[in-house]
């Protein structure tokens, strides 16, 4: 309280980290039927949340499989959109979404970047436009796609920043 009369100095808040948005054609939830008990559903959701690198998400999988069994598709979409976002943040991007049969990497960064050169860096399957790099999601291998492209692009965004 004395911060806020001018006495002393005003308390250390955390920085707020943008968000990215994921909207992507997989399910990303804990199935009751694999954790029927809410409590602990809840409070590895909240593990999930604090995850802020890929081997901790990579831990928490073997965990999963270890306490609980083979991992359902919903769970195992749910960490992989936890991979999704923890790239895109460490590439700048402020959305990836699924729009008319493809995936849009929104990327604030594109207009002043030689997007030919990018274009043939990150392949044939791929489009580079000045607001976002376009996936088609029609190929069964896109996940992978999309987790090399954002590794691609956290180093294109390395390179311009």
């Amino acid at each position: 309280m004395r911060h806020l009369k001018g006495q002393g100095e005003a308390p250390h808040l955390p920085v707020a980290t943008p968000t990215v948005t994921i909207d992507l054609p997989v399910p990303a939830y804990i199935p009751t039927g694999y954790i029927s008990e809410p409590a602990l559903r809840i409070q590895l959701y909240r593990r999930l949340a604090e995850l802020t690198d890929m081997q901790s998400i990579d831990d928490i999988q073997a965990e999963l499989n270890d306490r609980f069994g083979n991992l359902p598709r919903a769970v195992e979409g749910l960490l992989f959109q936890l991979r999704v976002k923890l790239l895109a943040h460490n590439a700048n991007a402020t959305a990836i979404t699924n729009e008319n049969g493809q995936i849009s990497i929104r990327l604030p960064y594109l207009a002043n970047t030689d997007r030919r050169t990018l274009q043939h860096r990150l392949g044939h399957d791929v489009r580079v436009s000045r607001t976002a790099v376009w996936l088609s999601h029609e190929d069964e291998d896109w996940q992978a796609s999309l987790l090399d492209i954002l590794d691609n692009l956290q180093l294109e965004h390395v390179q311009t920043a």
